[in-house]
């Protein structure tokens, strides 16, 4: 069973160090960006500090560089494997559902037709653009994808939850009076 103290961003950082290998908090960051970052959103900053917290848990050892910009790299160890493993395999729960947009429209009167309207625009412009950047990610270059099913699989979940919130908002649209 996974240790309680441990959260999302300790098992982003142990799974990218187990899959990646050494790498110092920026490259986390990168990679989190490019990846999980799309579907999971945390502040970037726990990549910085939760490294350090998981060398101090044993599930990571660091190292520094003796020269040069003595770049801080950490490394998974086997209780870290052990960890991520045990994570890995516990049931994942029910998802998290955090929309701006929809918080937005819940405090949001029904009559007022013209800010319902402004803000179904605006969301199906960001959905659209999100889903072409989901396009465009699909259409690269294999050999540049990480760890490709895993990948793709997320990927996948990303369009279709991309298309239904454009369906959503695209109804929200048409349901209020013409102006």
């Amino acid at each position: 069973m996974p240790d309680a103290t441990l959260g999302p961003s300790a098992f982003i950082v142990l799974g990218f160090l187990n899959h990646a290998g050494p790498a110092t908090a920026y490259d986390l960051k990168r990679w989190a960006d490019e990846s999980v970052g799309f579907f999971w959103t945390f502040p970037r900053s726990q990549l910085y500090a939760e490294p350090q917290r998981l060398v101090t848990l044993g599930l990571l050892t660091e190292t520094q560089e003796d020269a040069g910009r003595r770049r801080r790299l950490f490394q998974i160890t086997d209780a870290g494997r052990d960890a991520l493993e045990a994570w890995r395999r516990s049931p994942a729960g029910l998802p998290e559902l955090r929309d701006p947009g929809l918080l937005r429209m819940f405090f949001t009167p029904e009559d007022d037709h013209a800010a319902l309207r402004d803000l179904a625009a605006g969301q199906l412009r960001q959905h659209r653009e999100r889903l072409d950047t989901y396009h465009a990610m699909m259409q690269a270059d294999p050999c540049a994808l990480p760890d490709r099913p895993p990948f793709t699989r997320t990927l996948r979940m990303g369009e279709l939850y991309e298309q239904a919130c454009l369906n959503f908002w695209q109804e929200v649209l048409d349901g209020l009076r013409p102006e």
